[in-house]
């Protein structure tokens, strides 16, 4: 990507809503930088079970982010207890892993400047500080050599991770402004509820912010 291009599209993301011609148009351009779905399925082996390296970029009531890899239909059930009994252990080497291809795909979208700091979504259902996600995202921004920046409160909460209990949950508390664009990295998105969240409290007060989950969507 060019490096008008980058600086361009951190514009057109810091709003918080755009038309449909906007929205078609700004796809357009995203996708045209994401490896091509079928040579980096078929080319790379998974981290973790038999999860599809295959990114995209999806959307939740008109705010879009991009996933990193998706689930394999036939073995969903079976990776997703891989992928929880990871995340109860903080796994590094699968952060190490997830966090590369985060970064890889970041770099295929925004060029190399790197001109942008990393947070994540706010940690929740574990109920620890130092959250899979959070480790992710410090582990994305270390690989690029940008600052990481805890934006959100943690936010604790009981029960399971599930996108019907999003909606009872507390609001999101901001506790730092950054003063860049920023990556909101989330390890999982299965409805994307948290990641709109985190990027419609940013682009709220004019800050540029792009969403990554290194999983979410289901391949054949």
């Amino acid at each position: 990507m060019a490096a008008h291009d980058g600086l361009n599209l951190e514009r057109d993301l810091a709003r918080a809503e755009l038309d449909l011609d906007e929205i078609d148009a700004l796809l357009a351009r995203v996708s045209a930088h994401l490896p091509p779905p079928a040579a980096t399925a078929a080319d790379r082996p998974s981290p973790l079970g038999s999860l599809v390296h295959r990114p995209g970029l999806w959307a939740r009531n008109q705010v879009r982010f991009i996933t990193v890899r998706r689930w394999r239909a036939r073995a969903k059930t079976a990776d997703l207890e891989a992928f929880k009994d990871a995340k109860r252990r903080l796994d590094p080497a699968l952060i190490e892993a997830a966090s590369g291809e985060v970064c890889e795909v970041l770099d295929e979208v925004l060029g190399p400047a790197r001109n942008y700091v990393v947070t994540n979504v706010a940690c929740g259902h574990s109920r620890r500080p130092d959250c899979f996600g959070k480790r992710l995202a410090q582990s994305a921004a270390a690989r690029s050599g940008v600052p990481y920046v805890q934006v959100f409160a943690d936010r604790f909460v009981r029960g399971s991770s599930h996108p019907k209990e999003a909606m009872r949950l507390p609001p999101l508390r901001r506790i730092a402004t950054p003063d860049r664009m920023c990556i909101v990295v989330d390890d999982l998105a299965t409805s994307g509820w948290h990641l709109e969240e985190a990027l419609r409290e940013l682009r709220r007060d004019g800050v540029a912010a792009l969403g990554v989950a290194w999983l979410g969507g289901v391949a054949p």
